[in-house]
């Protein structure tokens, strides 16, 4: 799991710096430090030229910039200066991140002032300022106490101990009153890169996250662990006031930013703390009130029925998207996943449209524009009757809702991929208009002033008439063997054709506990859905389920022999 954290830091990082554009060659990095090892990585994975040395006297070739990583209590003076001088003669840009093992305590600090470290620490930072001052092009980073899978300056390691050894967190009445703060190594990768760019020659800035009392510290490890039987245990402390703080106010002026919360922050962490416990995926448990088991057993039963009407009928039919890579990677859901997905070919679908709302079982509905009851995807869908399942996405349409399994379509399209591609964006055109008839009202991008403009003559015709003429269109090359297909989703990036053959065969494959099917070309797909590395796992910041749900009933699935609770809707379940 160590790797794992340390792969969603280097990534969080490198996805802050992108969005930013922050990136640049000709770095030089200097430092034996961890935090130098993490720099390099973050280059690397950013595709900048970037060297790493060491040691000042190892330093050799061309650069721009040079990031020298040193620690406060133990680094060497004339190591600092050389490094400034070579920088004076190459003209290149200096930034210094000092590393702060401590901040000495010191009860009138202001929570938000920009803090002159002098007053609050040894002497040492004033030999650091004095040596890097009057130079060209040097800038400097006091670096708070680092955070992170190999950095726990807020002790996390005896906190995470005492839960799993003896299932309590202790917290104390001084707690409260104990303030403190921590950089996040991905923000502190962030600040040298920032800082690198934009920082002022002869500027110190103070790169700092975090800043809480000891008490909401444990408290939010607490909250985290209690679902595993873990207990908060209360003890009497003295009341005393402490602050030992960073500010990073100056920092900020730059548009530095933390690249996450302090929750997903302490997870992420915790997760190299911690072997009892499995939170790696509890922010999806907390987000379905404790409602994914039973939500996925239903999807489960809808998935068999559908196999098993398949399978009596002839049809050919796959598991596809993320369930066919759940299947393949993990032998059932992607673990923060919350839906299935399934696909034909256009004329196995045509069958199974007929064949399915008559054979169905009660429990279940069959929902398609065809049957007029004011459904308007563009694939059909079987739904659990007796649920209701409402995204922030889907609430935007009058529609029927709830806990469902989505149909796609895989229709055939030109052999000429740039053909293709002109028929794919006609497609989405007719999407996006569909989309503004079906919400009513304009879209909130770029797109604004002209949805507004045509929706009132967009609400001549009828919602019907539009999705028979998206069906019409998409099924222009139904009679004619282009040899080609694209995979039907809603999806809005292109990604290609395939041949038909990748889907025309399909064998036999296991989800979970459910007999399924999965294309005969699946790696094919796969490697061109998710990139070749698909059996990667995706970082941990990355691992959040699709729907942004904010109301989810199970009707009578629920056990009535379960603990009660309440669910975001307010309803006694």
């Amino acid at each position: 799991m160590t790797q794992s954290v340390i792969k969603n830091e280097i990534y969080m990082s490198a996805r802050y710096i992108r969005q930013k554009a922050l990136m640049h060659d000709g770095i030089c990095i200097v430092g034996s430090d961890k935090v130098a090892g993490y720099l390099k990585a973050v280059t690397d994975q950013l595709g900048c030229t970037a060297q790493l040395y060491d040691k000042i006297g190892d330093v050799s070739g061309d650069f721009s910039h040079l990031w020298y990583v040193i620690d406060a209590d133990n680094y060497s003076a004339d190591d600092l200066r050389a490094a400034a001088d070579i920088c004076e003669q190459r003209r290149a840009k200096l930034v210094c991140a000092v590393l702060l093992s401590h901040i000495r305590p010191n009860n009138v600090i202001s929570r938000y002032a920009e803090m002159e470290l002098l007053t609050v620490m040894d002497d040492t930072l004033g030999e650091i300022r004095k040596i890097l001052s009057n130079r060209e092009n040097v800038c400097a980073i006091f670096f708070d106490r680092i955070i992170g899978a190999e950095f726990d300056s807020l002790s996390l390691s005896p906190i995470a101990k005492e839960a799993q050894d003896d299932l309590t967190v202790t917290v104390s009445g001084d707690m409260a009153e104990t303030y403190t703060s921590a950089l996040y190594i991905p923000d502190a990768i962030d600040a040298v890169f920032t800082v690198s760019k934009l920082g002022k020659s002869g500027n110190v800035y103070n790169a700092s996250s975090y800043y809480l009392s000891e008490f909401q510290l444990r408290s939010e490890i607490y909250g985290m662990l209690a679902r595993h039987g873990v207990k908060l245990n209360m003890i009497e402390g003295e009341n005393k006031t402490s602050y030992a703080a960073l500010s990073a106010g100056k920092l900020s002026s730059l548009g530095f930013e933390d690249v996450c919360g302090f929750s997903d922050m302490l997870r992420y962490t915790m997760l190299h703390h911690l072997e009892r416990f499995s939170i790696q995926t509890d922010n999806i448990r907390d987000g379905y009130s404790g409602k994914l088991g039973i939500l996925r057993e239903i999807e489960k039963e809808m998935l068999r029925e559908i196999d098993r009407i398949c399978r009596k009928h002839d049809i050919k039919y796959f598991i596809c998207y993320g369930t066919m890579l759940g299947a393949v990677r993990h032998g059932g859901f992607i673990p923060w996943d919350d839906d299935v997905d399934v696909e034909m070919l256009r004329s196995e679908f045509e069958k199974f449209r007929q064949i399915a709302p008559k054979e169905l079982n009660e429990r279940f509905s069959y929902e398609s524009h065809v049957n007029g009851n004011g459904y308007h995807y563009f694939f059909d869908r079987i739904t659990a009757k007796d649920t209701y399942f409402a995204s922030k996405y889907s609430d935007s349409y009058e529609m029927p809702k709830g806990i469902s399994i989505d149909i796609f379509v895989a229709d055939n399209v030109p052999a000429d991929p740039k053909a293709a591609y002109r028929f794919w964006k006609k497609l989405m055109r007719k999407r996006m208009i569909m989309n503004v008839r079906w919400k009513n009202t304009a879209r909130k991008d770029k797109a604004y002033l002209l949805s507004k403009l045509l929706l009132p003559i967009l609400r001549l015709r009828s919602m019907d008439s539009y999705s028979r003429s998206y069906e019409k269109a998409v099924r222009k090359y139904e009679n004619k063997d282009t040899g080609w297909v694209m995979p039907a989703s809603s999806d809005h990036k292109y990604r290609g054709t395939f041949p038909t053959e990748t889907f025309s065969e399909v064998i036999p494959y296991r989800f979970e506990d459910v007999d399924t099917f999965i294309p005969v070309g699946y790696d094919d797909f796969l490697k061109a859905w998710y990139t070749d590395n698909y059996m990667d796992m995706l970082p941990l910041c990355e691992q959040n389920p699709f729907h942004d749900y904010y109301r989810l009933d199970l009707g009578s699935n629920i056990d009535p022999e379960s603990d009660i609770h309440f669910d975001y809707s307010g309803e006694l379940k």
